[in-house]
């Protein structure tokens, strides 16, 4: 399964016409505040079945710090979109979506207040109207404060939520201690009517909503035999505050847990951030997440992106993916700064990733704190994973004008070829505002021509860079630039020069690419001990850098 990878499509408006990347579509303004937090799970976009994608989302009112309409956006196969009004209101940001086995649409809304927290579910029948019911009224159990909604639905299409809610509201005077003492809870129709049920009570991550405004720190799966699997970060109470990610799954009888990623013994690292919960074609839990080295003050300074696959009761195998950004950061260097991921698997049971960049500080341009959030694409291709940027933020040219990756979906269609990226993108605009707008990329899972004009800035000249880690036991990750689209092959020599793997053979569309050697050669066997080279042709540009393999 070899791919060349573009971002075909990039749509900044419901009201303008699919376009080619790099050129201009007027933003679709969704007005937010400081102080308010909007927090949306992968849920809320969906495919239909038929090949259609649905996205909901809420469009602030121009002046009004909480109240708009909740948003239905369609998109076709072909790249047409139909939006629709579903409701108006105060704060109804936190939205899912699911389709009913005859493709209709059904959103469910959490709202919050000192008093209640309710969730009304809005759904839609072939005669296009608008129906709503409130399914639960909780009145402050388990806290004011509904802070992430999840979704998913059952093989009987029963619908399945995962409602995280916090003892206060985030952007309250008490927001720095909101984490603590947080309830976990599923609530199901699965039985005909709706019943919930509690999950876990636990002190759930830091939220950090100073640096980064996104919140994606649970997920939930249904598998084919109607057994609920969760994910959900824990923070750990003690000197180094570190946090860790848990799995949890009903397939007993009863809810039981187990720790998927536990954060380095004595760091103040944090283990299980922005995790992304999926099951494989054989029902096999797997979970991407973000391991972080946490500082005090400023960003997270260097990330890690995990694989996890769960191989058998409390046994967790942990796959790093990627530990270094694509050469696109701020002061801190050349180091992964992570953030939102989403895992998907395919038809032929292939893992699809992507993932973006949070708070990479860019200090101190104009005494730049916040930053960008790129989006890079991942697959694992014949045995590697195999990455590549597909949109890039321009670089913040100070305070009012940094950006972050807000929200993030992927979906791979099994039922056309198109393998489609939505995200929301939050821009600063003001000393107490920001704006959100939909940014939306497709393209072809075969093979497909570069364009030169890509949205993305290109680097401007090719490059190999050293690998990491070297020295390196078991695998190591190497990443190289490309100013032009050009045939590409990137191999593997010994000290006495003969090659011994070819890590790609291709054409490769500009930009920044990455590629990861599992230390075998081309038969599959673990190459010895020693030295090796690694060689970047492309075109008439060549370059070497040596690595060192430790047994």
């Amino acid at each position: 399964m070899t791919r060349k990878y573009l971002a075909l499509i990039l749509s900044l408006s419901a009201g303008c016409s699919w376009l080619v990347a790099g050129e201009n579509c007027p933003a679709e303004d969704i007005i937010i505040h400081y102080g308010l937090n909007d927090s949306h799970s992968r849920s809320w976009v969906q495919e239909n079945g038929n090949g259609d994608v649905g996205i909901s989302y809420f469009q602030r009112h121009e002046g009004s710090p909480d109240q708009g309409t909740l948003i239905y956006k369609v998109i076709q196969p072909d790249g047409t979109a139909d939006i629709d009004s579903v409701t108006q209101g105060r704060r109804l940001e936190k939205s899912v979506l699911l389709f009913d086995s005859l493709g209709n649409p059904h959103i469910f809304v959490a709202q919050s207040n000192n008093t209640d927290q309710v969730i009304d579910h809005h759904y839609r029948d072939a005669s296009t109207v608008w129906q709503s019911e409130t399914i639960i009224h909780f009145y402050n159990e388990g806290g004011k404060f509904i802070y992430e909604l999840s979704a998913a639905k059952g093989p009987d299409h029963s619908f399945h939520l995962l409602i995280l809610k916090t003892r206060s509201d985030i952007d309250s005077d008490d927001f720095m201690d909101a984490w603590i003492n947080s309830y976990l809870y599923h609530l199901t129709n699965a039985t005909g009517t709706w019943v919930k049920e509690l999950v876990r009570n636990y002190d759930m991550a830091y939220t950090y909503d100073m640096y980064v405004k996104t919140s994606s720190r649970q997920d939930i799966k249904v598998d084919k035999d109607g057994y609920i699997h969760v994910t959900f970060s824990e923070q750990l109470r003690h000197p180094n505050d570190r946090s860790r990610l848990w799995y949890g799954t009903n397939k007993t009888g009863v809810w039981e847990f187990e720790v998927a990623l536990n954060s380095e013994y004595n760091t103040r690292d944090d283990a299980g951030w922005f995790p992304s919960l999926c099951l494989d074609n054989n029902g096999v839990p797997y979970i991407s997440t973000v391991y972080i080295d946490v500082v005090h003050t400023g960003s997270a300074t260097y990330c890690k992106l995990y694989l996890l696959k769960r191989l058998g009761d409390d046994n967790w195998q942990a796959e790093l993916i990627a530990d270094r950004d694509d050469g696109y950061y701020g002061h801190d260097g050349r180091k992964y700064t992570g953030g939102l991921t989403h895992l998907v698997f395919d038809e032929q049971n292939t893992p699809h990733i992507i993932f973006a960049d949070i708070a990479s500080s860019h200090w101190p341009v104009l005494n730049q704190r916040l930053n960008v959030g790129n989006i890079r694409y991942g697959v694992f291709d014949n045995g590697v994973w195999v990455f590549q940027t597909i949109y890039r933020q321009p670089i913040p040219t100070g305070f009012y004008t940094a950006t972050e990756m807000y929200g993030m979906c992927l979906v791979v269609s099994d039922q056309t070829d198109l393998i489609r990226v939505i995200g929301q993108e939050l821009i600063i605009t003001g000393s107490n505002q920001y704006t959100c707008g939909l940014v939306e990329f497709a393209w072809s899972s075969g093979p497909v021509d570069v364009p030169e004009d890509s949205h993305a800035p290109l680097p401007g000249r090719c490059s190999l860079f050293q690998n990491y880690p070297n020295p390196f036991n078991g695998a190591t990750a190497i990443e190289y630039d490309l100013s032009l689209q050009s045939r590409v092959k990137l191999s593997v020599c010994n000290l006495l020069g003969q090659q011994i793997k070819v890590l790609v053979d291709d054409e490769l569309p500009a930009g920044s690419h990455a590629i990861t050697w599992d230390g075998t050669d081309s038969r599959g066997k673990n190459a010895p001990t020693g030295v090796y080279f690694c060689r970047l042709e492309a075109d008439d540009f060549a370059e070497t850098r040596k690595m060192l393999l430790v047994k």
